[in-house]
């Protein structure tokens, strides 16, 4: 558990002594809610594969090639916390907005954890190393791709994992994404924030 994601995420600083209590109580409610969930699939990517570089249709994406670029082996993944969180999101979303705050901030520093840690995972397992993860709406990959990751993972079945008509996915703390595996550390394309090309966000580290 990171807290200091957790209070990055929620725009405060360490050292406040009511908002580290809030985080305190926050986390003893929230932590049992959480059923960490991950389905994936595993595939080859031939040298000069160009447009077969994926197991689903990238619709013409050439950021996420980029991403993969020099990349041996993919993994694609969906991954979740569950639904219970989400109640207690929209719970406290109506009721007590700083705890929903706070939910908010445990619910994505959670599932950044759980993402990090299936990565670690799989890069143990092949003896490679993971790449950046790259999810459908970065960069140019249409967000309209998730409904043939979600058919080829099968979330629904799997995990729980749901996508709206509008693509939202239920539950909300919750992440599909692709990422390379590579047989040399330094062939890693950069990563996280300072590969971003969204430098007004205001969840961006710095450095």
């Amino acid at each position: 558990m990171d807290r200091g994601e957790i209070l990055r995420y929620m725009g405060a600083g360490p050292g406040r002594e009511a908002t580290e209590q809030l985080v305190d109580q926050c986390l003893s409610e929230a932590l049992p809610l959480l059923s960490y969930r991950v389905c994936w699939r595993r595939f080859t990517i031939p040298e000069g594969a160009g447009e077969h570089l994926l197991p689903f249709d990238a619709m013409g994406s050439r950021d996420i090639k980029k991403c993969l670029e020099g990349a041996r082996e993919g993994i694609l993944f969906a991954a979740t916390l569950g639904l219970s969180l989400d109640r207690a999101l929209f719970q406290y979303g109506r009721t007590a907005p700083s705890r929903g705050l706070c939910f908010q901030a445990i619910g994505a520093e959670r599932i950044e954890s759980l993402c990090d840690g299936f990565c670690r995972d799989m890069a143990s397992e092949t003896g490679l190393y993971p790449g950046p993860r790259f999810s459908p709406g970065y960069g140019d990959l249409p967000l309209l791709t998730q409904k043939e990751i979600f058919r080829l993972l099968d979330c629904p079945g799997r995990i729980g994992l749901t996508l709206t008509d509008s693509l939202l996915m239920s539950p909300s703390k919750s992440v599909t994404a692709v990422f390379g595996l590579y047989p040399d550390r330094d062939c890693r394309k950069s990563r996280g924030c300072s590969a971003c090309k969204k430098t007004d966000c205001n969840y961006r580290r710095n450095g």
